[in-house]
């Protein structure tokens, strides 16, 4: 696919190869040009690698200078080694389409330079792209959310990207060239290729983009919306989720009989896990030097450290160190397991937002939002779904000793973060205590 960026061509979807056999790399990617019979490739003089456009792509006769996307993202120093680039690209008319690109020890990764047209394939892409690479590696693009379906115990981050930046870092190193001129000559001498497709716009011409779509993607049979929404569903039903009522009373055991208040002299100020899943959780936990301690010291803490504490860093003037932790939030649950049998979302708030405002007098917040509607909205609206499943955000900030009123919390409420401050110096009383939590998740009801 062939993306115009405010007058600057880049290339998603291309086929890339690993050059083996006798010869040099010039030669090997030359003879792969002459055998797919290719008009432009990507190749420099030693890498052992080259891509080259798919059969759609190469028909577009485009005079201007053409960008290999994941050849520009792989020169990227805080990108590489690792990344996985998706960006998800909406357009009028259609499902959204997604832009991904694997690099993988600084080159693109083979059948990972893709343009994807359902979730289901994205997923796919996602779960298999870990086990191409080790360590850890980035996320990029505009998807965090995606990072629910990746492994939980790789280090794995997000970076914001957009298609503007991309086209930034697309530099001479990422132009795709003609093969060598004597390859060429032999290609003349076999076919003569004669194509016109229109370059596609972003932003801009959206009558224009719809037509190269649908010539590069004739369109499937059309499935009826309640069809659409089910496969998006349970598409979205395979992300690990952590239910409140098994996952929050486990994390206070955690933090009871594990977790330890004083480290090598360094006392605990903050527990914070983002993107609760189960059966085990990343967490990150931050001890620091109160004023006036003595004999406190960065060899104190790395001496004491304890086994479940890992990847210590020193921080804010070597005051503070942070630590990873694997919580076990319960047994493994997946969304599509909850899914299943919901009540209706004025049952959900009947039972879940009293047992909230029973805890109002006692906790500074606790709180249960609008239902919204929950999946990939289909093209024909949200009223041609008969019975939608609904998802309402929920909170609850108050003294850690409440956490024991959560294991009555209903089935279908999960909880998607968790924040304990500690602070033992607080006086405690009715909404205060030395340990305060901060709870944030999602309810989801059926109409």
């Amino acid at each position: 696919m062939i993306v115009d960026i405010h007058g600057k061509k880049l290339v998603f979807g291309m086929q890339w190869r690993t050059l083996t056999g006798s010869g040099t790399p010039t030669t090997l990617a030359a003879n792969i040009a002459r055998e797919v019979k290719a008009a432009r490739i990507w190749h420099e003089d030693q890498a052992l690698h080259m891509g080259y456009l798919n059969g759609a792509d190469a028909q577009a006769k485009i005079k201007d200078k053409l960008y290999s996307a994941a050849a520009a993202l792989s020169r990227v120093p805080e990108l590489v080694p690792n990344a996985l680039f998706v960006f998800r690209l909406d357009h009028s008319g259609g499902a959204p389409l997604y832009l991904v690109c694997g690099i993988v020890k600084g080159r693109p990764r083979v059948g990972f330079d893709q343009v994807v047209t359902d979730e289901r394939t994205l997923s796919t892409l996602i779960a298999d792209f870990p086990t191409k690479c080790d360590g850890e590696f980035k996320l990029v693009g505009n998807s965090p959310e995606l990072l629910s379906l990746l492994p939980q115990d790789r280090r794995i981050s997000h970076v914001e990207f957009d298609l503007a930046k991309l086209v930034e870092v697309a530099g001479p190193s990422a132009v795709l060239k003609k093969p060598r001129a004597t390859t060429q000559r032999k290609q003349l001498l076999i076919v003569v290729m004669v194509s016109a497709v229109a370059a596609v716009g972003w932003k801009y011409g959206k009558s224009e983009y719809d037509a190269y779509q649908r010539r590069l993607h004739p369109p499937p049979p059309q499935k009826t919306p309640a069809e659409l929404y089910a496969d998006d569903l349970l598409s979205r039903g395979a992300a690990p989720v952590a239910p409140a009522a098994a996952g929050l009373p486990a994390f206070m055991r955690w933090f009871e009989t594990v977790a330890q208040l004083s480290v090598g002299g360094w006392t605990l100020s903050n527990v914070k896990c983002n993107q609760l899943v189960s059966p085990d959780t990343g967490c990150t936990v931050t001890y620091a030097i109160k004023d006036g301690a003595r004999g406190a010291t960065n060899r104190t803490f790395l001496e004491a450290i304890p086994d479940w504490a890992s990847n210590p860093r020193f921080q804010k003037g070597d005051t503070e160190v942070e630590v990873d932790a694997k919580v076990r939030l319960g047994d493994q649950t997946r969304l599509g397991d909850l899914l299943v049998r919901l009540p209706l979302p004025m049952a959900l708030r009947s039972d879940f937002g009293s047992q909230l405002q029973v805890l109002r007098p006692v906790v500074g917040k606790a709180a249960l939002e609008d239902f919204t509607f929950f999946g990939l909205v289909p093209p024909q609206g949200p009223g041609s779904i008969e019975h939608p499943v609904r998802a309402a955000t929920w909170e609850i900030s108050g003294p850690l000793r409440n956490t024991t009123e959560f294991k009555s919390f209903p089935r279908s409420v999960v909880a998607t973060s968790i924040e304990l401050t500690v602070n033992l110096d607080a006086s405690p009383d009715l909404k205060q205590s030395k340990f305060m939590l901060t709870v944030k998740g999602d309810a989801y009801a059926r109409d």
